[in-house]
């Protein structure tokens, strides 16, 4: 908790355990963005200038923020810092996408989060600024910047566990924002479960090249309150990852999606860095946890990665709903067979796997729907008090992922339920064959999905990125065959110099399906 005598002191919450830190060593540099490092003095003024340019325009409790600035600003954090210190929660309104800040929310979009939210006001700065007058004069909402400040000495209300934090915005199933209500509970057992990991693995300072917008926030939170740095990069740049990397020794954790693992493996191959000690040479043996997620990976691919950096790599399963959901350790990625999963349960996570139809938990090995009992779980949907009722019943989360545990306790998914494809009366699960897909040498990325001609009958179809060369696509279609069933074999394999990815990362499928039919 705070030190008493500082004026957040109040709050008695997770900024104020921060800014305490940072007041223990001002002269401290924590933050590093674009070549300028910051103190901790910096941040606390970043902040107090915050509290009090907010409550200049009647911010207070239980009101919304939202937040457009610079990709991966430091004023990302403060701005969040200040918001909670006065009892309100925030929104986001650059990107929907986790993994990348190349997706920019279009003006439609974002007039809707923020009607949506009922925001009392949107946080910009220069950067942001025409953009931000763009929304404020379609919406009537007031724009606060940083020096904005009113008199007097700034306060701070204390922290609420059970009242609103953030309220993360994804792209949905439709391709329009929904908005899911996270509370200051989640956020405080999210930020204490990376603490855990990150102190057993004996991690310090981060690099951050996804948005701190969405999962990784909680991860920086977690470093600063355990006295590391960041090292803030506005986007992914595999040149850029590797010189911090290199020559800022103290760096020792990352969080990436699976595709910037494939392009950081590609490049270390390029520069003739092909085994640990390769990597240990070009410096990079500081790197304790390279964390991953958001996609399947190929099996050569981990194994390529596990060669290169042993034992450091981490993949989540996680929604943005529920959180962390298992964990596939460093360790496990030795091991070919559990590598092929997505691990065991996140610390104080519970995962069952349950028929759909009647709710009973299966036994393992049997396969039934994914739902989640987490301390990290959301409120619900913002606004959507149905589609709310639909996912959240009686404590759980229904997740609509179809998997199955195995007698080690590893989760293995399969499908999504929505995705299940149905030919000549048997379903197939497009994990299933992705897997298959993904197996084979040389591919990178594979997506399965249905096709429905006008009969209403489905069809498998497949997409899938190779590396450069010639790729035997029958060679494919016969390795399913053989090891599913002549069912599971795509009616068409299509071969694409890149695969397109959605506003979560994903092979867009919706897209796909487009073009097939």
């Amino acid at each position: 908790m705070s030190l008493p005598g500082h004026w957040w002191s109040a709050s008695q919450g997770y900024v104020s355990e921060i800014l305490s830190l940072f007041a223990a060593e001002p002269e401290r540099d924590v933050v590093h963005w674009r070549g300028r490092a910051f103190s901790g003095g910096d941040l606390i003024h970043s902040v107090t200038e915050a509290v009090l340019a907010l409550r200049e325009r009647g911010v207070g409790k239980k009101d919304v923020v939202a937040i457009l600035l610079a990709p991966n600003s430091p004023e990302m954090l403060t701005a969040r810092y200040a918001t909670h210190l006065l009892g309100a929660a925030v929104c986001y309104l650059r990107t929907t996408n986790p993994g990348t800040k190349a997706t920019v929310l279009p003006l439609d979009h974002q007039i809707q989060i923020l009607r949506d939210t009922g925001a009392v006001t949107i946080y910009a700065d220069g950067e942001t600024s025409e953009r931000a007058a763009e929304l404020a004069g379609s919406t009537g909402i007031a724009v606060t910047r940083l020096g904005e400040r009113g008199d007097g000495v700034p306060v701070a209300v204390s922290w609420d566990p059970d009242a609103l934090a953030v309220i993360s915005y994804t792209s949905g199933s439709t391709g329009r924002p929904k908005g899911i209500r996270l509370s200051g509970r989640a956020w405080d057992a999210t930020l204490r479960a990376w603490m855990d990991l990150g102190r057993a693995a004996g991690c310090e300072s981060m690099l951050v090249s996804t948005p701190l917008s969405h999962g990784v926030a909680a991860m920086t939170d977690a470093v600063l309150v355990m006295g590391g740095a960041l090292h803030l990069h506005e986007s992914f740049d595999v040149e850029k990852f590797v010189h911090t990397a290199a020559t800022e020794k103290a760096v020792s954790w990352t969080f990436m999606a699976t595709n910037h693992v494939f392009q950081l493996i590609d490049h270390l191959y390029e520069r003739g860095i092909r085994d640990r000690d390769a990597v240990e040479a070009a410096g990079l043996s500081s790197l304790r946890r390279i964390i991953y997620g958001g996609s399947p990976a190929a099996p050569a691919r981990v194994a390529q990665a596990f060669r290169l950096f042993g034992p450091v790599l981490a993949q989540g399963y996680a929604t943005t709903e529920s959180g962390r959901i298992t964990t596939l350790t460093p360790l496990d990625h030795g091991d070919p067979e559990i590598a092929a999963t997505v691990g065991k349960p996140f610390p104080e996570v519970e995962v069952v796997v349950c028929n759909s139809d009647s709710g009973e938990q299966l036994a393992v090995g049997e396969i039934g729907e994914v739902r989640v009992r987490s301390p990290q779980l959301m409120d619900g949907y913002h606004g959507e008090p149905e589609a709310t009722a639909r996912v959240l019943r009686d404590g759980w989360y229904f997740t609509g992922d179809i998997g199955f545990f195995d007698e080690r306790g590893c989760l293995t998914l399969v499908s999504r339920v929505a995705d299940v494809i149905k030919v000549h009366g048997v379903k197939v699960h497009p994990i299933v064959v992705e897997a298959e897909i993904l197996a084979h040498p040389g591919v990178r990325h594979a997506a399965v999905y249905g096709v429905r001609d006008e009969d209403g009958s489905d069809h498998i179809h497949a997409a899938i990125e190779c590396d450069p060369g010639e790729i035997d696509v029958e060679k494919i279609r016969t390795g399913i065959a053989e090891a599913l069933s002549s069912i599971h074999v795509p009616e068409t394999v299509h071969v694409l110099a890149t695969l397109p990815m959605n506003s979560n990362g994903k092979p867009d499928k919706v897209l796909l399906r487009s073009k097939s039919v």
